[in-house]
């Protein structure tokens, strides 16, 4: 483990984890530079923002409770892509919380809040629901783009 300190002097550690993405979002919303990034921000700094945002419980309450022994993934045939990269241990954890007590995957949560995020699923109407306009991804753009 790679040990770290903040500028208060609490040592906290990254360790290297994996995300499993599919890959239409990837190559829509993730790129690549010497790391893969979300817009400008590294993947550990994008999973911190989402850990930190105040809806967080909100956005959660939308996931309905798995009572099932196993945990649920993400559906089979998204050809999904590998992201290595080091969280914060801490972040990592709080993802790890919330997977245990919803009773799905860490994946399956992270690409969940990434699409709130970026717009692509709205909580506006009390559902995840995606757009069925074809040819638009972002809800709100395909709802304008009807009105016109």
């Amino acid at each position: 483990m790679n040990e770290q300190t903040l500028t208060d002097g609490e040592p906290y550690y990254r360790s290297r984890s994996t995300l499993l993405v599919p890959e239409s979002y990837f190559k829509r919303f993730f790129w690549r530079s010497p790391y893969i990034k979300i817009g400008h921000w590294a993947v550990a700094s994008y999973l911190g923002i989402l850990m930190d945002d105040p809806l967080l419980h909100y956005k959660i309450s939308f996931l309905e409770r798995s009572y099932k022994w196993k945990k649920q993934y993400q559906e089979e045939g998204q050809r999904l892509v590998r992201v290595n990269f080091y969280p914060d241990d801490r972040d990592w954890g709080r993802l790890s919380a919330i997977s245990n007590a919803t009773g799905f995957s860490r994946c399956y949560i992270f690409v969940y809040l990434l699409l709130i995020a970026l717009g692509v699923i709205s909580l506006d109407n009390g559902g995840t629901q995606p757009s069925r306009v074809k040819g638009h991804w972002n809800p709100v753009q395909a709802i304008s783009k009807m009105s016109e």
